[in-house]
């Protein structure tokens, strides 16, 4: 129901058109989903730069709460889509990072997580080929 949910949603101008390519575009626009994903020291580094990267790695280094974060980074083990690491990234905005350096962080777990065109005719023509949005 989710998916009918979101296309009902959608502008009326967009479900005028009935077309299902158009639909799962409109859909799919900016949707994102996680995926496993482990970051060390370096990718750090090259992700928010070296004076940013410097400055958070200083920051876990030198934080006692941190201290078992420390082997995971160095083994580049750290799971930035885990909820709790990107929560602790947005935790030190403005401390430490900027909400952009935090948020280019946590991009490395996203991908783009587009709506299939198939589900969406699916959901929108009858098998006897009536529109049913």
């Amino acid at each position: 129901m989710a998916l009918l949910d979101d296309i009902r949603a959608l502008p009326p101008e967009v479900l005028a058109t009935q077309d299902t390519q158009a639909i799962a575009d409109a859909l799919s626009a900016g949707r994102k989903k996680l995926v496993p994903t482990e970051i060390g020291n370096g990718l750090i580094l090259e992700t928010i730069g070296l004076t940013a990267g410097n400055a958070l790695l200083d920051a876990i280094y030198n934080a006692p709460e941190f201290r078992h974060v420390k082997p995971l980074l160095e083994q580049g083990r750290l799971r930035v889509d885990s909820p709790l690491v990107r929560s602790t990234l947005d935790a030190l905005v403005p401390a430490v990072l900027t909400q952009e350096q935090a948020d280019a962080i946590k991009a490395l777990a996203e991908q783009p997580d587009p709506v299939d065109e198939m589900d969406v005719r699916r959901v929108c023509w009858s098998d006897d080929g009536v529109w049913q949005i």
